[in-house]
């Protein structure tokens, strides 16, 4: 008897071919929704850590921000968008050193100055800040 129900001989031979169908159609249909319900998954959007930790705009930070970019302009000249973004390093620096760091930390922060000038800058810019070691110690401390 089990043997007669697993191979559907309960049921005659022309529904065979359809019952087959519907489950194939049945489980395609099932693999489609699986798709597109995982595809319409929200996202969380997490915020950046960096502009949660930002403290409001001080401006003796921003006064030797951009001291410091005047400094770095007078050696290698800047375009404005690099300007900005040396602005933004450079208050960073100046918010941090204002916070009470020990010397670690603040040894992780003038490397940490120094690398991101070494990426922006062409290897041409930073031989001529290579040059000014005075201007290279002043822009990384």
């Amino acid at each position: 008897m089990f043997f007669k129900l697993s191979r559907f001989d309960f049921i005659n031979k022309k529904n065979n071919i359809a019952i087959m169908k519907k489950i194939i159609a049945l489980m395609v249909v099932m693999l489609g929704f699986g798709f597109t319900a995982t595809a319409q998954q929200k996202k969380i959007v997490r915020p950046n850590v960096s502009t949660v930790q930002e403290a409001p705009k001080d401006a003796a930070v921003e006064q030797a921000a951009l001291k410091d970019v005047a400094t770095l302009n007078k050696v290698v000249p800047l375009t404005d968008a690099e300007k900005v973004t040396y602005k933004g390093l450079f208050e960073h620096k100046h918010r941090q050193l204002k916070a009470n760091l020990t010397d670690d930390q603040k040894t992780v922060l003038f490397q940490s100055i120094d690398a991101k000038l070494r990426a922006g800058l062409n290897p041409a810019q930073m031989a001529k800040l290579d040059s000014n070691k005075k201007v290279l110690a002043t822009l990384t401390h």
